[in-house]
Order: structure tokens, then sequence, then C-alpha cells
């Protein structure tokens, strides 16, 4: 048995423990990430979703490619086509951005290492996360709207310094139904409930990683442990816990500011895992994905730095 397979074993056996040892946390975190999908993230970005899957599969990004062809090569060094992925990526928020650009990919209009780079530009905290629930945890919603801009300045910033990022040249999908045009009586029933499936897995994800957080949070040492290690280590798992959890410590906004933005940049294991889901399903690779949420986060905290 390989030792990789052998140390998910033991990581998954002492999930089950801790959860059983900490009952109460557990069922308050996932009371708290139900809440929050049916309070923010369902209502925001399910309509949302549904629409922008009509669009990719009726091949609407094919008719905007021309205009904004120039533009996207010049930046990001990718077709026209990803154009309107990237606009409704960056409005409707996780984790819609990677499942457009997965959906681009399987309908032919992109190649796998472009829709490899799109996801990781165009998969956002969309501005009604950032503004709701984000804003909300930070006390006020003008930080929220800053942090979308710094989030959307980083992706940019992002997206350039990898639009010449060397890869294996990887063949276009070439498929006859991605050539031919979809009425939207008969996409609308399908990606209605191909997003009704997507917003089940994203509650099941948060649910889950907000109890393993809350579990997490009563487990470790409360004195052993710096206060903002602990919510930087939230951080990494889920988003809104660890955002809520430097909210908590009462740091100076030069402090609190740049690491919600690296926070937000990063995205946390809970939406990789949904966007990981999502590229898989199309045979998309997900290591540049995560390489370049990585450099996001970086770039997040030092323009967030600056502005702070």
């Amino acid at each position: 048995m390989k030792r990789k397979h052998v140390f998910s074993i033991w990581l998954t056996l002492a999930g089950i423990m801790l959860f059983l040892l900490f009952p109460d946390p557990t069922q308050a975190g996932v009371r708290a990430g139900l809440e929050l999908c049916g309070r923010v993230l369902i209502p925001s970005l399910f309509p949302v979703s549904v629409l922008a899957g009509c669009l990719i599969q009726m091949r609407a990004s094919g008719s905007a490619s021309h205009a904004a062809e120039r533009g996207m090569r010049t930046l990001f060094g990718l077709p026209g086509e990803a154009a309107l992925p990237l606009l409704l990526g960056l409005l409707g928020g996780f984790p819609l951005g990677a499942q457009l650009a997965a959906s681009a990919y399987e309908a032919g209009s992109l190649t796998e290492q472009d829709a490899a780079r799109l996801a990781g530009l165009s998969n956002q905290a969309g501005p009604a996360f950032l503004l709701g629930a984000a804003g909300t945890i930070l006390g006020s919603r003008v930080i929220g709207m800053k942090l979308f801009y710094i989030q959307f300045a980083a992706a940019v910033l992002t997206g350039i310094l990898h639009r010449n990022a060397s890869s294996q040249p990887i063949q276009q999908k070439k498929r006859a139904e991605g050539r031919q045009t979809v009425a939207l009586s008969a996409t609308l029933p399908r990606c209605i409930t191909e997003s009704t499936l997507a917003m089940l897995r994203l509650t099941g994800a948060v649910a889950f990683f907000q109890a393993v957080s809350c579990c997490l949070n009563a487990a470790l040492p409360t004195t052993e442990l710096p206060p903002v290690f602990r919510a930087g280590c939230f951080g990494v798992l889920e988003l809104t816990g660890g955002i809520a959890s430097l909210r908590g410590l009462g740091l100076h906004a030069s402090v609190l500011f740049p690491l919600s933005a690296a926070m937000i940049g990063w995205g946390g294991v809970c939406v990789h895992l949904q966007t990981a889901q999502a590229l898989s399903e199309a045979d998309i690779p997900i290591g540049s994905y995560l390489r370049y949420k990585a450099v996001q986060a970086v770039v997040s905290w030092i323009l967030a730095s600056f502005l702070s």
C-alpha cells in the first residue's frame, strides 16, 4: 500500500474521531455552514449560475470573442472566447468561474491549458459574498467593496504574470455539437438541474469545513498557538470562518485588512475541492489553478498592505 494512501486513511480516521469527541462544535459548525449557504451563497449564486450556464451552452462566448480577442490576448494570453466566462465568474462568485471554464473546454471553445488558466483567473469571490458575508463580518460593506476591488486587481495582475507560462501544447477539443446553435428552451432545464446539483455540493462542502473549523478551534490548545496563526489555519481551510476568526482577534486595520485580502485571494480548501470536482469532470488538471491562487493570495496581501 502506498504511503500517501495510508496517510489518507489515517487522516480520515482522525477526522472521524475529532467529530465524535467534539459533537457540539461539529453541530454548531454544520448549522453555521447551512445558514451561510441559505442566507448568502445560494441566493447570490444560483440564478447567475443557471443563466451563465445557458450563455456558455448557447455559444454566446463565440459571439463576443472577436471584440474581446485583442484585449484578452494582450493581457492574459487567452482567446476571446474566455472573455464571457471571465466576466461571469468575477460577478457570480465561487465556484462558478471554474464551472464555466470547464464548460467552455467541453464545448470546444478553449484548450485544456487555456481552461486551466481561465479557472484560476475567473474563479473569484463574488461581490454579493464580499459585500454581504465578508463585509458584515468585518463591520462595513465599504470594506467588502474595497476587498472586491483588491481581488479584481490581484486577479488581473496574476493573470498578466501567468500569460507567458510555458506548458505542453494541447490540442483543442473538436466536437460537432460545439459548432451548433443551442436554443434556450433546450438548455435552460439542463442548466437548472446542473446548477441545483452544484448548489448542493457547495452547501455540503461549506457545512463540512465549517464543522472542521469549529472542531479544530475547540481541540487546539488556546495558549500555545498564536491567535493569528490559528485564524490563518482556519482561513486556509474555509474562507468565511477564517475571516470571522481574524475579526474576533481585535487586530488593527493595517493587519486585519491585508490578511483578509490574502484569504480571499487564496479562496480556501473548501472552494478548491469544489473547483477540483468541476475541473476533474472535464479532465482538466488542477495544479496550475492552485499555483495561480497561491500567487494571487500574495499579490492581494501586497496590494491591501499598500492601501491600508
